[in-house]
This record gives structure tokens, sequence and C-alpha cells, in this order.
């Protein structure tokens, strides 16, 4: 029985020197080379993929010499010469006959076989056959001999086989899933620390693929936490600019590593590495690096605890959203990775390549940008291939033609379209294609070059980018029919096409067949969710939306849309649920807290309602919804009960703090000071504020032409005399002051009331307003007897 420790340089991650390694095999694999040693078994494993036999013959040959090496060694070298040749944007030509010993079979077609849910492998991709190969084998392997070592490598194989994906698929995800599962549960038994937080992070890589983002912040925090290693952003004091002479507050990385865990340096683990070279900012007045005024902590990170700062680099890019601040947050990771003298190839070729994506929009470094991304592409030093393989999974470094197609877009960036256009006919890229004949003002052309490409050999993508460049809608009919109604990619183009022209109804049939082929399409769900709102089609659009929030949870858009169908079909419950996630994505957008008042007022939430009136006061700096407080007053009056059965009646001081700010915003509004007066603790204090209502209410004069106003200021002077006529009644000694200085304002107040009212004698407000001369007089008669 082999150990787990045995076991671990089968993994290839050649962060450890080859010479300590006894194993004929283990030498092979670390040697860069990766031939077949054994043209017989590959032959035999070759034709038993093409009979559709190949556990049948693994099993044969496990049984017959007692142990699968030779197996393995195979699949490695297979999947490892594939990675070699598809992360090289200068690979040397391999003889794939010559490699495997026989030709591939002419009826396995890899295009086709490594489809998944319809969805196409990117036609950039280096022989395919490689991973589809290997790929079986390990499949096979994990069926007849599930350890963990078959299951990592499975892994690493259906990630690198989603990225060769033109969309996701929900297949390979729901088989990820499984084999993540299974190694979890063998990773508990895993003695090796740095291996299990080496697995955490391949599986983190997984689902930024999928942009799971809750579940690759959960195996960051975990890798985090077993590697020691602790993160920070602070602010340091520092200069920027050449020119700059006030210090201002800069955001720094601080590193820490725990002392008592044992781990080996960057230079011992990739002491050889040859690294990209980091380009200089040559700028007139940005400083090429930020000059602090004090030192800044910072660990020698090792080779792994860097990848791991990279991926909490690709985690905060997934579920941040897009803006200056986020750059601002990103760039002291990058540097800190960026200034390790030692470390893993990949990692710094990715940590380079997110800073070139970053850089790009700003005019400052957009050169810089491009002149780095131009080294990374055009690199032609010879890279040592396990050099280039090393942590290649955990880094998650994308494909070589994906750094040409990031250079094509910093050409655009800079307003190179031509130059960006040649890149993007080299790698087939016709969408890109499109966007740069559009820019170009030839959008023509864009459709005479796919019907070029369709004539030399028609895809499903080609008809449906054919249609994209001429809006005409035949052709995603033909892209359909061409795939025998099997392409998800057809349907969802077609469905587009319908949406963007707002041909909601039309649109939904093909979304729905869209997501029925592929259930992992994100924009379909999204934009289904709102064909089926604008339709009123309730159920459709709330299942529609709960799926693209189980996909993509950190969108507020999503689950505030989702709300609306819910208080739609009078569930204002889940309504409440849909928009407390949305606040947990945007904080900050009034119409969003608009949402929640009234659905927190709805459902009986009353501390969300206060909690929301108080932050659409710091957004808006007005809040003036008069039924949403009237119904939060009539509430505490009654003590009615929350949704959680608490009393109303506790929130009273709250809600008088929350008037007394809204009050000072609009003092003039009526209606908000004869709520607060119903609130007010004391009679004086309701006298008061019912005199600033009457204040609102008489301030433009006008007040007395309408009968209805007319009435409702007689009844709130009726209110103000009969409070200010008892406040002074029941006035402690020490209080008679100011309720003697009310009752005399109410007294003054009530007169103009009566005059104003007088001279229009509407028939409706008489009754009212004999009430209101009634209680005058007996305030009148009140303050004689007390002076």
């Amino acid at each position: 029985m082999v150990s787990k420790t045995e076991l671990i340089p089968y993994l290839c991650n050649y962060d450890t020197h080859a010479k300590h390694l006894e194993s004929e095999t283990i030498k092979q694999l670390w040697s860069g080379t990766w031939s077949i040693e054994n043209l017989g078994l590959c032959l035999k494993l070759l034709d038993g993929l093409k009979s559709g036999s190949l556990d049948v013959t693994i099993t044969k040959y496990i049984n017959e010499n007692g142990k699968s090496e030779s197996v393995l060694q195979i699949a490695i070298s297979l999947f490892l010469q594939f990675c070699n040749i598809n992360w090289n944007s200068h690979p040397e030509n391999l003889n794939l006959s010559e490699y495997l010993g026989v030709n591939w079979p002419e009826d396995l077609d890899v295009n086709v076989l490594l489809q998944q849910d319809s969805e196409p492998i990117y036609v950039n991709l280096v022989y395919p056959e490689l991973l589809y190969f290997s790929g079986k084998i390990f499949s096979a392997l994990c069926s007849i001999e599930p350890c963990w070592l078959h299951l990592w490598w499975n892994l690493r194989i259906l990630i690198t086989h989603q990225r060769a994906l033109e969309d996701t698929s929900a297949s390979l995800y729901n088989e990820s899933e499984l084999i993540i599962a299974k190694l979890c549960n063998e990773s508990q038994r895993f003695e090796d620390r740095r291996l299990k937080v080496l697995l955490f992070m391949e599986i983190a890589q997984l689902y930024l693929l999928y942009a799971r983002v809750q579940k690759v912040e959960e195996y960051l925090l975990k890798a985090r936490e077993l590697a020691g290693l602790k993160l920070e952003l602070t602010g340091i004091l520092g200069k920027r600019t050449k020119f700059q002479q006030e210090l201002k507050a800069q955001l720094v990385l601080t590193s820490e590593l725990d002392n008592n865990i044992s781990r080996p340096s960057a230079e011992q683990s990739h002491g050889d590495s040859e690294l990209p070279p980091d380009i200089e900012l040559q700028d007139d007045v940005r400083l090429n690096k930020i000059q602090y005024t004090e030192s800044v902590t910072q660990a020698e990170l090792p080779s792994l605890e860097q990848t791991l700062c990279l991926l909490t680099v690709q985690y905060l890019l997934k579920s941040q959203p897009k803006d200056e601040l986020m750059n601002e947050e990103l760039q002291p990771y990058i540097e800190t990775i960026l200034s390790q003298p030692k470390g893993p190839w990949s990692t710094r070729v990715a940590a380079l390549l997110i800073r070139c994506k970053l850089e790009a929009n700003h005019k400052r470094t957009v050169e810089r940008s491009m002149l780095q991304c131009e080294t990374i592409v055009n690199e032609k030093t010879n890279v040592a291939p396990t050099t280039r393989l090393s942590y290649l999974w955990a880094a998650g470094l994308p494909f070589a033609w994906c750094w040409r197609q990031e250079l094509g877009n910093l050409y655009l960036s800079m307003g190179m379209v031509k130059a960006a256009l040649e890149e993007f006919q080299r790698l087939q890229l016709w969408e890109d294609v499109i966007v740069c004949y559009t820019m170009l003002q030839l959008r023509h052309k864009a459709a005479e070059v796919i019907q070029q490409q369709i004539d030399i050999k028609p895809t499903v993508k080609l008809y449906c980018l054919l249609g994209d460049a001429t809006d005409d809608e035949d052709c995603y009919s033909k892209a359909w029919e061409f795939s025998e109604h099997k392409s998800s990619r057809a349907q969802r183009h077609w469905g587009n096409f319908l949406f963007d022209h707002k041909k909601y109804e039309e649109c939904i049939p093909h979304y729905e067949k869209s997501v029925e082929i592929n259930s992992i399409q994100e924009s379909v769900w999204l934009r289904l969710g709102y064909a089926a709102l604008m339709t009123e089609k309730w159920e459709l659009s709330a299942k529609a939306y709960r799926r693209y929030t189980y996909l993509h949870p950190n969108t507020f858009e999503a689950w505030n849309n989702l709300a609306k169908v819910y208080v739609t079909m009078g569930d204002k419950n889940r309504a409440y649920r849909a928009l407390m996630e949305a606040l947990r994505f945007n904080y900050d957008n009034w119409k969003l807290w608009d949402n929640v008042i009234m659905v927190s007022m709805d459902t009986g939430h009353f501390d969300d309602v206060l909690r929301g009136v108080h932050r659409m006061l710091d957004i808006q700096h007005k809040y003036e919804d008069v039924e949403v407080l009237s119904l939060m007053v009539k509430a505490i009056l009654q003590d009615d009960k929350d949704a959680d059965g608490n009393s109303a009646a506790r929130l009273r001081k709250r809600t008088l703090e929350l008037f007394g700010r809204i009050t000072s915003i609009h003092q003039n509004k009526p209606e908000l000071w004869q709520l607060y007066a119903d609130l007010s603790p004391t009679i004086l204090l309701k006298a008061q504020r019912l005199q600033k209502a009457y204040k609102g209410f008489t301030l433009n004069g006008d007040w007395p032409n309408s009968p209805d106003t007319c009435k409702k200021v007689l009844i709130l002077l009726e209110q103000l005399l009969e409070y200010s006529l008892k406040a002074r009644q029941e006035a402690a000694e020490k209080d008679y002051s100011q309720a003697n200085q009310q009752l005399s304002s109410a007294r003054l107040t009530g007169q103009a009331g009566v005059r104003a009212a007088e001279k229009q004698d509407w028939p409706d407000t008489n009754e009212q307003l004999e009430k209101v001369r009634t209680l005058l007089n007996d305030v009148t008669d009140y303050m004689k007897s007390i002076m």
C-alpha cells in the first residue's frame, strides 16, 4: 500500500527538487518531457476508448500487473503535455501520431466529444485530443479506484475542460461538485497542512469559473487560516506623484505569517524559476511605486502564500462592483505579489495580467499595461516546462491565447482598433471582430467575414454571430436547425435579439429552451426574469430570478426585482427576505431603500422601517412619505405586535428621534408635525408641535380658499386649543411660564384662524367653526381667571 506522502509527487506541483525522488515514473513526470513510456499500453487504452470499454481495459491491466502506476503515468503525461502546449504562447509543434505511437481514431471527433450542454470548445485550443484522452482515463481510474490522487487529477481536468468551453456547463459543474465532496472528505486525513491548502485553492478556482463567490470565499478563508497567512489593508501616508508636496493616505497591504507553521521559502521551492519582467511605469508625473513615509509590515511570502494572495485578488475581482474604488483596493495585493523576489511563474504572470486589465482604463498607466501584455505574449525565453506548470491550477492562469485576447482589448482601449482587429481575427474571436468593425463603421464587413467562415466550415456560433451582425432573425433559425435542436447558444442569441427589440413575449420561449439545455446560463435567467416581469408572468419571473440569485447571489437588481414579483404575487414575507439580500450588495440605492420601507411596513418589520427612513435621509436628505409614517405612528399608539411578536410601543423613543430629524429637514410639512404631535410624551409638547403644523398649513395664505383645507385647519385649531388649555391646567408650578406662553400663542393663532375662515363662510365648515369659537371663549375666560 502506497502512503499519501509517497503519492504527493504524483501531483506534479514542481515545488521541490526531483533529485530527492526515487521512483522512475516520478522522475519521468518531473523531467518536463512527458513522453509516453509504454506505447503498447497507450495503444490498448486508445482501443478501449474507441470501443467504449476503457474501464474494462484498465481493470484487466491492473489485475494482471498488480498496480496502476503505468496507467497513471500515461494519464498525467497526456494532461501535462496538453497544459504545457496550451499555456505557452510559442509552443513547439507536436506530432500527435508519433507521440501516441498511433494515429488518432478518425471516428473520435474530440471537438464534438468535448462539448458539454451544447457548449463547444474554443477553436484556439491545441491538441484537445490529449485533454479528452487523459480525462477519460482519470474518469475510469476514479470509478475503479477512487483514491484522492485520482480524484484530484480528475478535478484538474474538469477545471481545464470548463476553461476550454465557450460558456459554463451545468453538467461539468455538477460532476465537479461530486468530486469536491469526496476530496474534502479525503482531505480530513491529510497530514500535510500545505497539501490541504493547495487543494482548497484549486477548489476555489473551480468556483471562480462559475462565479460562486460565496463558495470561493469559504475555501479562500479556510486556506488562509490553514496557511497561517494574515493579510490586511491599512492606510499609510505617502506620495504617488513625482511633484507631490502634501502627503496623502495611501492603501497598503500588511502581511504576517504564523511563525508556528513551518513552510519552505519561495527561494527553496521556486529559486530556479525564470519570472517575466515587471515593466516599470515611465510616466512624467506618476511614480513607478508609491513612496511611503514609514516602513510597511510585509513578510517575504513563500510560493503557496503568494498564490493565496493572488486568489484573494481574483475573489475581489468577482465579488466587488467594478469601479475605481475596487482598483485601488486590488493594487496593494498585486504589488505585494510582484515585489517578491522569487515565486511560481504562473502566479506572477496571472498577477501581471490582472494589473494590465486594471491599468487599461487610466491614461497614465494604459501604455505600461500594453507594453507589459506584449512582453508576456511575445516572451520567447525558454521557460522550463515544469516551471510553467508549477501551481498552474491554483493560480487560475487562463490559456495562452487569452493573453493575446487581452492584448487586443488593450489595443482597443488605446484606440488602436485595426491592431486589435488583427489580433481578434487571428484568434477567430468573431464577436470581438464585430465590435471592431462596428467601431470602424464597417459593420457590413463583419457580416462578410463571418459569411466567409461559414462557407469554409459552418458552425452554430457563426450562424448566431451572422444574425447579430445583420439583425436577420433567420440566421438564428438556421443555427437551431444546424444544431439539430440541441444548441443553447442558438436559442440564447435568438432570445437576445427579440429581447433587445423589446419583444418580451416572443423571447420567453427561446430563453426557456436555452436554459432547459444548459441550466447554468446566468445572463439568460436574468433576462428571462425581466421579460416575464414585463409580460406579467409572475410565477415564471419568480422562478427565473430565484435561479439567477442562486447562480449569482451578489446582484442587488435581481433580488430587488424578485421582491417586486413577490409583492405582486401577494407574498410580502418572501419579498422582505429578497430585499434584505439586495441590501447586502447595494447599501446606497435610495430606490431599494424605498422598497424596503414599504415592504417592511406591510410585513411588520418596524425596526427596518426606521432604519430605512434614516438611510433615505442619509442618501436623499429628505423623506416625506406621510402614509408610511402614519402607519408607523398608528402601530406604536395601538401597541401592535411586529413580525417577531414584539411590542411596537418599544420603538416610540426611536421614532420620536426620527421625527426630530425629519422635521428639522421638512420644517413646514404640517402632516409630519401632526404625526410628531401624536407621538409626543407630554401634552405641552403636543400643543407646541400642533402650533408648527398650523404654521405649515397656513404658510401660503391660500388655505381658507378650499373648504376641505379650511376644515382641516379648523380641526387642527380645535386640537391646538384643547391641548394648550389642558397643558396649562395640568402644568406643575415650575412649568407655568412655558404653559402660559403656549396658551397665549394658541389663543392668538385661533383668533387669526377664525377670522380667516369667517370671511369665506363655507357651509361645510360652519359646525367646526362654531366649536373653535366656543373653545376660544373658554381659553379667554381661563386666561382671565389666572391673571
